[in-house]
């Protein structure tokens, strides 16, 4: 056992958890019935008075988070990880410690601040169960190891001596944070669309807190303004609060990242650490990977910046992001590194042909269309919209319905290389998901009545990580035929007689 971190043993190599879990649950518990706590306060307090209220609330507030570090046990065996926890209801969780896929450490600022940590054990089953809040972090560490680094007789015999045994060789950092990468921040338009829909929520109530009459003189006082000058300065201002809030945000989550590459028991690990206030260690098996897909989001994109997700199997969560937005140059290194192939990131893509793209661009022209045409009737039915609404909106809806066609065509493709299936996707946020040939279990081509028409096909390969599902969208029949026969030629051997 490391100094400085107190354990509680028990009889045949049951543990407690750190005595420190008496201060980190009560807090738990405050936060999350934060209102059930309030409703009682004020309940006792005008039955008994809140003199006497206030204690008895929180009295009971700490007995309850005593009674997880009083009720739960553990150990770690020469084969399983066993957990014992409930005081009336009695419960025992076991995990054989070679279905041990992932551990994850998270500590919030009052973690942090007490020493401790709250370990999360993945297996693929049943994962709410296997979780330890909270222990010491050099015991957590330590634990870490054993589970996923150390041999399982050493991991049986350290809980009976000095603890639990650590890696024998440090992880190589594959990538860590960049100052520099905060420019990225700024341009994520789905965070932005997040707090835009927030000001939405709020300004639906504005009438609830603003008086009727006050917000009639308003609109008579917006509409007599030089409203183009109003909505610049809007903009402007809207800007500059946008711009160190998502810089904020971006480090709250993402500072200190670091992805590591361990020695795992049964093969190399990943290791991905981030956050400022809650900092998570989440320990992945590569075995686990699939494969990647890397996203380039509209504004990111085009200031060559990309995020990177990989696709896990066996796990709760089978997509972790391991990058956030950062240089493609980065993501492309990463994403080589992590699946083991150049010709993953670097392959050129195979275009769908003439009858793909003519589909991207009829379906683009319906929009556009049914937006006019909602328009036109908006300006039939309000005498105040005049017919230049529809005009305009049928001119520049066939012109972005072009632009965004031609751009989702050009992003179409596949490829196929020595370790896996390619497909390309994407209008505004191009993707490129790089999917293990060895973790497709199955495939399915699918043509409805206009896909036969054209020739085209709709190809998904299906697997046991990410989404469990890859799809490669319009593409030529033929092809599709080809791309299953080429990467699995023994799913469709029987066919072929």
């Amino acid at each position: 056992m490391s100094e400085g971190s107190p354990r509680t043993s028990a009889s045949d190599g049951w543990e407690r958890l750190d005595p420190r879990t008496i201060g980190t649950e009560p807090f738990s518990i405050a936060v999350k019935a934060a209102i059930p706590a309030l409703a009682g306060v004020i309940g006792f307090g005008q039955a008994i008075g809140f003199g006497y209220a206030i204690p008895i609330v929180l009295l009971g507030v700490v007995v309850a988070g005593a009674i997880p570090w009083a009720t739960t046990t553990y150990r770690v065996t020469a084969t399983h990880l066993e957990i014992r926890r409930g005081l009336l209801r009695r419960q025992t969780v076991t995990a054989r410690l070679d279905r041990v896929r992932s551990v994850e450490l998270e500590a919030d600022v009052f973690h942090r601040v007490l020493g401790v940590v709250k370990v999360s054990v993945g297996t693929g089953v049943d994962e709410g169960g296997l979780a330890l809040d909270s222990l010491d972090v050099q015991v957590a560490e330590r634990l870490r190891g054993a589970l996923l680094h150390g041999e399982h007789e050493a991991a049986a015999g350290a809980v009976a001596t000095a603890g639990y045994p650590s890696p024998s060789q440090p992880g190589r950092v594959i990538v860590g944070l960049d100052w520099s990468w905060l420019r990225f921040a700024p341009l994520n338009i789905a965070n932005l669309a997040v707090a835009l829909g927030a000001l939405g929520a709020l300004a639906s109530q504005f009438d609830t807190v603003v008086e009727g009459r006050r917000a009639e003189e308003a609109w008579r006082w917006l509409r007599a303004s030089d409203v183009p000058l109003l909505l610049a300065l809007v903009a402007a201002g809207g800007l500059l609060l946008w711009v160190p809030a998502a810089c904020v945000g971006y480090l709250v989550r993402w500072s200190g990242l670091s992805v590591t590459r361990e020695q795992g028991k049964d093969g190399p690990t990943l290791r991905r650490v981030h956050g400022l206030l809650t900092q998570r260690a989440t320990t992945i098996e590569e075995a686990r990977i699939r494969g990647a897909v890397m996203r380039r989001r509209a504004l990111v994109g085009l200031a060559g910046g990309a995020e990177l997700v990989v696709l896990t199997m066996g796990l709760e969560t089978n997509e972790t992001h391991l990058l956030p937005s950062a240089p493609r140059a980065v993501a492309d290194a990463t994403m080589i590194d992590v699946l083991g192939e150049g010709d993953a990131v670097t392959a050129p893509t195979s275009a769908h042909g003439w009858s793909a793209r003519r589909r991207t661009h009829l379906r683009n022209l319906r929009k556009a269309l049914l937006a006019t045409a909602v328009a036109a009737i908006a300006a039939w039915r309000f005498d105040a919209v005049t017919i230049w609404l529809p005009s305009g909106v049928l001119v520049i809806g066939l012109l972005v319905a072009l632009l965004l066609a031609e751009l989702r065509y050009r992003r179409l493709g596949h490829a196929l290389t020595a370790r896996y299936l390619i497909s390309c996707t994407g209008t505004t946020t191009a993707a490129r998901t790089a999917l293990e040939i060895d973790g497709i279990i199955g495939w399915r081509i699918h043509q409805s009545f206009f896909d036969r028409r054209l020739g085209l096909a709709q190809l998904t390969a299906t697997t046991a990580a990410g989404t469990e599902r890859v799809v490669v969208p319009d593409v030529p029949l033929d092809e599709a035929i080809a791309v299953v026969s080429r990467a699995t030629p023994w799913l469709v051997a029987e066919f072929a007689r």
